[in-house]
């Protein structure tokens, strides 16, 4: 069973799906999601994936969230799962997916931007807070006119400065419209960057 959350909101908008860090769940973001784009419906799914009571949207191999660790297969794997239940839940309740935009943190981000380079889903705007690559992409696809907003801080225990230049250059690759914000509060969702999210949104 999906756990999920719907909120109906303005179907003249577009359609917001929200995606939680490691250890969240569907409810993690929706404060975010409200704020962020009010009147807007959205979408927030949790990770199906369960290690040690923690949810994620993918495997681990190890302990610590570094390239080597990643379980690609079930990257792969949960990213078309979470394609599908995207493209059901949105024919269900009747959302414009054509529109689409998505909010990740962290976990999150990284699945949003995976799926997204990959071509599994085109996202209009992606709000993609400490997000990292995951692996290399290769050809990555993602339409010209999509627009990536993307946060980093130099001292996050995560995601490196080296990674970060990683991940831009596959975005980079596609022409996207991206804008890199810079934040001092390591992997922490911040006042400032959600500050700027919401300037980026105006634009």
């Amino acid at each position: 069973m999906t756990n999920y959350i719907l909120k109906e909101g303005d179907s003249s908008l577009a359609p917001i799906l929200v995606l939680h860090s490691t250890g969240g769940d569907e409810h993690q973001l929706v404060p975010l999601a409200e704020e962020l784009f009010p009147n807007h419906p959205f979408l927030s799914i949790r990770g199906r994936i369960s290690e040690q009571g923690i949810n994620r949207y993918f495997k681990l191999k190890g302990p610590g969230f570094t390239k080597e660790n990643f379980d690609l297969v079930s990257l792969e794997k949960e990213a078309q799962w979470l394609t599908k239940e995207v493209e059901r839940l949105g024919q269900h309740y009747q959302l414009n997916l054509s529109k689409l935009n998505v909010i990740g943190y962290s976990n999150g981000a990284n699945m949003a931007l995976y799926m997204q380079l990959k071509g599994l889903f085109k996202f209009e705007k992606i709000l993609a807070f400490h997000a990292m690559q995951l692996t290399e992409v290769g050809r990555p696809v993602l339409s010209d006119e999509s627009k990536v907003f993307l946060t980093h801080a130099d001292n996050d225990p995560i995601v490196s400065r080296e990674n970060l230049e990683d991940l831009s250059t596959d975005l980079e690759k596609t022409k996207c419209q991206l804008e890199i914000f810079k934040t001092k509060f390591g992997h922490q969702l911040s006042d400032e960057e959600i500050s700027a999210a919401k300037k980026w949104l105006a634009k």
